[in-house]
């Protein structure tokens, strides 16, 4: 566990314990380091990740304040706990059923449209820093084929497991070189969509999401 996942855990059970209560301000930054014996930079980012959960709110100039209760936190631990609960080989085996065969529909079925937005979406992708923003684009970009594909069910699968997905690929896409990877598969499953060749476009996700799972095999 990195130093901001340690600070962003103590943060919540302090939350979840009831020592902060909804609309109260969190102590400043520097107060908080202190008080963790960690750096501000490590508990800006832990605040930030609470930011993104929408736990707390920070305001310019004000500081961060408690928006979630403690029941927010409990719904948030307990699709944490699932999420750990599982092997990053399952998710990635479920991925590959689901999304290779999702890709393919949406290679006989995408529109004109639909290229351009996949392709709008790519080039969005390629100007984010923020891995937290990179990565709920990357699950857009999967979405966006699922709704392709117009199989509304499929589509509701994949939104069905975006937390744990997010839970996972957070450390995947944190690493040096890993967005880049990313985008360069984003791109060859762009193409072979573009192209409307369903068997071409299954082979462009299987590379993609095989790479991942080499990747943690070899870790």
């Amino acid at each position: 566990m990195t130093v901001p996942d340690s600070v962003f855990e103590s943060l919540c059970d302090l939350i979840a314990a009831g020592s902060l209560l909804t609309g109260q301000r969190l102590p400043p930054e520097r107060k908080l380091a202190l008080m963790l014996g960690v750096s501000r930079a490590s508990v800006r980012e832990a605040l930030r990740t609470l930011d993104s959960l929408g736990l707390i709110e920070t305001r310019s100039g004000s500081g961060s304040y408690l928006i979630g209760n403690a029941a927010s936190f409990s719904k948030y631990f307990v699709r944490r706990q699932t999420a750990r609960s599982f092997e990053l080989r399952d998710m990635l085996e479920a991925r590959i059923c689901l999304e290779c065969e999702v890709v393919s529909l949406a290679a006989r079925r995408i529109t004109d449209e639909g290229k351009e937005a996949l392709k709008a979406l790519i080039d969005h992708m390629e100007k984010l820093e923020d891995s937290e923003t990179f990565l709920n684009a990357d699950f857009a970009f999967h979405e966006l084929i699922a709704r392709i594909s117009t199989n509304f069910f499929l589509l509701e699968m994949l939104k069905s497991v975006r937390e744990l997905m997010l839970e996972f690929n957070m450390e995947v896409i944190k690493r040096p070189g890993q967005r880049l990877v990313a985008l360069e598969f984003h791109r060859g499953i762009y193409h072979a969509l573009a192209e409307g060749d369903p068997d071409k476009s299954r082979l462009a996700m299987l590379r993609h999401l095989e790479s991942i799972r080499e990747d943690e095999t070899a870790r």
